[in-house]
């Protein structure tokens, strides 16, 4: 038997325009589903990576504060007297605290914390400047009194942002902790 073609066998080409719009459509969904899953990611990495970093930042100063002596808030007087804030309802942006023999130094410059291990002569970066944008950071120190019949210690409050500022993708944080000193300084 001889076969013959047959025209009618095969796709037409309306049947060929909607197939096509069909993979067009289902390819543009999934496309957008894969571009939302990778900002998610990266929104994922980019907090993470903020959240270390100011881990960092306040285990050094829970450190420093929890084996440091005569906390000082406010840039005013000297660094190595105690003093309160003078303010505790608004705080200060600036701490001072004896640690091992130094004043060390915590403070907010610019868009970064700072750390001085010489009572302020010079300052280094503790958290970073191109991930992390520090809008506010508060200090408000408590008990620094000999007279009281309170521990000292100090509250520490910071706000800020990674990531783009103009961007839906930006990931904002507020952090605030309480750290106290570990030797006992309650008058009886």
């Amino acid at each position: 038997m001889k076969k013959y073609f047959n025209p009618r066998q095969g796709f037409t080409l309306v049947e060929m325009m909607v197939a096509t719009s069909l993979f067009i459509i289902v390819v543009t969904i999934s496309m957008g589903a894969i571009l939302s899953i990778f900002e998610a990611n990266r929104k994922a990495q980019a907090s993470k990576t903020v959240m270390d970093n100011l881990n960092l930042a306040l285990e050094d100063m829970a450190r420093t504060v929890r084996f440091g002596t005569n906390y000082h808030c406010e840039n005013t007087g000297t660094l190595s007297q105690p003093r309160n804030c003078s303010n505790n309802v608004s705080g200060s942006n600036f701490l001072a605290v004896n640690f091992k023999g130094q004043t060390i130094v915590y403070r907010r410059s610019g868009n970064t914390i700072q750390r001085s291990n010489n009572g302020g002569a010079s300052y280094t970066d503790i958290t970073s400047p191109q991930n992390i944008v520090i809008e506010s950071l508060t200090f408000r120190v408590f008990g620094t009194s000999q007279s009281d019949y309170f521990q000292p210690y100090v509250l520490v409050v910071i706000k800020g942002y990674s990531g783009n500022p103009n961007r839906p993708s930006k990931s904002t944080f507020s952090i605030q902790t309480i750290m106290s000193q570990r030797k006992l300084d309650i008058q009886l």
